[in-house]
């Protein structure tokens, strides 16, 4: 049986609220410093850094309560810092990113599957996730997505990674700004290993590329 799972998920109603509560209009930042953090929610007013700092909610402006373990894309302004290093902070805004996880699959699967190309802006390894942000022409057909590995290359002294895109057809639309985390740990285990990986990813911008990181 192919093992291969790819994510799908509606844009349209993912990018809705994107970064910002409706209670931002009304709070004034100032000159404040503000920073934006792909972090994992903690309880509802914790969140941990992918580098292993706790982001701790000061009160309960703007926040809102996010699952244990979701990926979620942070707008913060920093309080305070303790002797441990975590952050007491002011949320500014906040919003759930969408998460799948890196899947077997073999050559003949990921050499069929659709390499539609996304706009890329930026990809890197957070902790044990791979975070991508990047633009889609979007309409109104769901698109599909994933991350796949071959599993008869595991051993590979680099492991090569393979991004799915499939516009599922969808007509021309409009740009769709968009964030996107992938947990590499139960496929890969605890990062610290030093293990090098290469990702595939076909790009309007820069064409089909890989792009080299030590795991």
């Amino acid at each position: 049986m192919n093992k291969r799972v790819i994510i799908e998920y509606i844009f349209c109603i993912v990018f809705a609220s994107f970064l910002f509560s409706c209670k931002d209009k009304t709070v004034d930042y100032g000159l404040d410093t503000y920073y934006v953090e792909m972090v994992t929610a903690w309880n509802e007013n914790e969140f941990l850094s992918d580098n292993g700092n706790m982001i701790i909610a000061a009160s309960d402006e703007n926040k809102r309560t996010y699952a244990f373990g979701d990926r979620v894309l942070l707008n913060y302004t920093l309080l305070s810092t303790s002797a441990s290093g975590d952050y007491s902070v002011r949320i500014n805004g906040s919003a759930k990113i969408p998460q799948g996880n890196l899947t077997l699959s073999d050559a003949a699967a990921i050499n069929s599957s659709p390499e539609d190309p996304i706009l890329l802006e930026s990809v890197w390894l957070g902790s044990h996730y791979l975070n991508m942000q990047f633009y889609l022409n979007y309409k109104s057909e769901a698109h599909k997505i994933g991350l796949l590995a071959d599993s008869t290359r595991m051993e590979s002294d680099t492991l090569r990674l393979y991004f799915i895109h499939d516009t599922n057809n969808d007509p021309p639309g409009y740009p769709i700004h968009t964030y996107l985390s992938f947990d590499l740990k139960d496929v890969l285990g605890d990062p610290g290993k030093s293990r090098l990986l290469s990702v595939q990813i076909n790009t309007d911008n820069y064409g089909n590329k890989s792009y080299a990181f030590e795991y």
